[in-house]
């Protein structure tokens, strides 16, 4: 079959919100505690606990535009007063949900990462703050006064507080979320949609009475846990919803079914299809959360999604260690092409989580690694705003399933996206090569832009599909070379196993000559 690449510049599809390549930090496991801070006194819960500047330095390098705290599931047991002033004085409590599950998943909160820790660590990698507030155990009153604590001005309680505390600047945080998974018996104060919708809204009352500035984000269902669930909130709260939250995990712990985790963490050809093919499953759950807004709110419908929770989980263990490889970074940047593609309707999500808990980065005591999926984030970072059309003609290949990701057909090996910068002189072009043996070569053709110079070429690659990253020992990562146009278009090789960032420069109009000054005649006697 030929082989064709065809991108069309000119032709604008979609602005991407740069959010869709968003974090998440939970007090979960070795998520916050022994991830991202390091215990300066061991064995003493309480610490000092301090930030690993080598973790937030690799965070810093991702670019990150949004990061979503404090849970997740944690959020809607948490009080956050426990978490602000002197930290000598802040409680040591038990960790309200992930306590019933032992030890691996954290029992004790020392409750040293609050309010201001982590709107400090949001200016210091430049991420804009995403908050949850406690819907399960609080009340729309504790959460209005939070939202007071983060914007309140001086002559406010909260905060002169916050100014008393050392913190005399607002921190303006404008995106809050209100609950987490109130739709499943798992979580805290688990309720009907009719419940939780009227109970969003008292919480937007008081809420928007401290700051009407502010995107606030429901509790949406993936189909898999409530087909109607989305379509109950909406009729009741739609018109105070600005986000949707919708979470899914490929393949999913209860959903594996017959495929034995041997096969799962040793890999095999069939797991890696249906790994590789899993974005696509991810678009389909989230065309139902669309049709959901459509039925509800109509075709012009301004809510939108934020899928603030998405990943691989497949085993337990994954929260403490997680062995990413190479292919679980493919499925990464397939997931980034189906919000590019679904960028009209997804405006925000977050990869859960962002250290050790299903981490891009891993650390053990005093080492810390960055996992193969740090560096989906890595290349895509290359990515501009504007989507633009790009089409492609390729093999195929049919994935088995596996867990919740379903039997898949005719799953091409090519997977393209294409976006300009801001100011249009960059042409940033994606392709993912899913093929596990084969390199693929293909012509690849640009109208409405023209490149010129040399092409910055960005391969995420590793020596198979199943190479991980463990400390000191980085086996996937990204090359970068430079090329020569006519070596890239118009025909160009795309490896096996691989993502490619190929980045084109626009040719500079030419100069205008500048005009000669006329020479003027003498004037005639």
């Amino acid at each position: 079959m030929k082989n064709a690449i065809k991108v069309k510049a000119d032709r604008v599809v979609g602005e991407i919100d740069p959010r869709i390549y968003g974090h998440f930090v939970e007090n979960m496991a070795r998520c916050i505690y022994d991830g991202l801070l390091r215990n300066e006194r061991p064995g003493k819960p309480s610490g000092p606990w301090k930030l690993r500047e080598e973790v937030v330095g690799w965070f810093r390098d991702l670019k990150p535009p949004v990061v979503r705290w404090p849970g997740g599931l944690y959020a809607d047991g948490y009080n956050w007063r426990d978490g602000i002033g002197p930290l000598e004085a802040r409680p040591m409590r038990r960790n309200r949900y992930w306590s019933r599950y032992g030890p691996a998943t954290r029992v004790m909160d020392p409750n040293a990462f609050g309010s201001d820790e982590f709107m400090r660590l949001s200016r210091q990698i430049g991420a804009e703050p995403y908050v949850n507030v406690n819907l399960g155990t609080g009340s729309a009153n504790e959460a209005a006064r939070w939202v007071e604590y983060m914007n309140g001005g001086a002559e406010t309680v909260e905060g002169r507080r916050r100014s008393e505390y050392g913190h005399e600047l607002t921190y303006g945080v404008r995106t809050w979320g209100i609950g987490n998974e109130m739709y499943g018996f798992w979580a805290l104060g688990h309720m009907p949609a009719e419940e939780y919708a009227r109970r969003y809204l008292e919480f937007v009352d008081a809420m928007e009475e401290v700051d009407s500035d502010l995107e606030l984000v429901a509790v949406g269902a993936d189909h898999y846990f409530s087909n109607t669930w989305n379509r109950e909130v909406l009729s009741t709260a739609g018109d105070r919803v600005g986000l949707l939250s919708i979470h899914c995990y490929l393949p999913g712990m209860e959903r594996i079914g017959g495929v034995a985790l041997t096969r799962l963490l040793k890999g095999g050809p069939g797991l890696y299809s249906a790994i590789v093919a899993a974005p696509l499953e991810f678009e389909r759950r989230l065309g139902e959360a669309v049709q959901d807004i459509k039925a509800v709110m109509g075709e012009r419908a301004e809510v939108r999604i934020a899928f603030d929770e998405w990943n691989l989980w497949w085993t337990p263990w994954q929260v403490q260690v997680p062995r990413w490889t190479l292919r679980d970074a493919l499925f990464a940047c397939g997931v980034f092409h189906a919000l590019h593609r679904m960028s009209n309707w997804v405006s925000m999500a977050n990869v859960a989580q962002l250290v050790n808990v299903l981490g891009l980065i891993l650390t053990m005591g005093d080492r810390a690694v960055r996992t193969a999926m740090y560096y989906p984030f890595v290349l895509y970072s290359l990515a501009g705003p504007t989507r633009v059309q790009s089409t492609c003609e390729c093999g195929s290949f049919d994935s088995p399933g596996a867990g919740g990701i379903p039997p898949i057909s005719s799953v091409p090996y090519l997977d393209v996206s294409a976006t300009l910068s801001g100011d249009g002189k960059a042409l940033t072009v994606f392709v993912i090569n899913r093929h596990p043996g084969e390199p693929v070569d293909c012509s690849l053709a640009i109208d409405g832009f023209s490149p010129a110079g040399t092409v910055e070429e960005h391969v995420l690659d590793g020596p198979s599909t199943t190479a991980l990253n463990w400390f000191a020992d980085e086996k996937v990562g990204i090359t970068v070379s430079r090329r020569e146009t006519g070596q890239v278009t118009p025909r160009c090789a795309f490896p096996a196993h691989s993502a490619t960032a190929l980045v084109f420069k626009k040719k500079a109009p030419p100069r205008k000559a500048a005009k000669k000054k006329a020479t003027e005649k003498p004037a005639e006697e």
